[in-house]
């Protein structure tokens, strides 16, 4: 199982704060995401963690990571 912690604009468009999903093969972080977060694309700057480290989108995950993502946030 992967955990997903959502954060922000992403837990409220997820309808929760936390996911477990079942890793079905190889799938980066963004693939994963747009599985669970509706309009994921709209959201050109994020913030990804994998197991408390920066990551991109484009980084491999595997079974038992977690990763934690948040929308960045500007304005002023």
């Amino acid at each position: 199982m992967v955990r997903i912690r959502l954060m922000g604009a992403f837990a409220h468009l997820a309808g929760t704060r936390e996911i477990e999903v079942k890793l079905e093969g190889k799938k980066t972080a963004d693939e994963i995401l747009r599985e669970v977060i509706p309009r994921y694309d709209e959201f050109h700057d994020k913030i990804i963690m994998i197991n408390g480290h920066p990551a991109r989108g484009d980084a491999e995950v595997e079974e038992g990571d977690e990763i934690k993502v948040m929308p960045v946030l500007s304005g002023g």
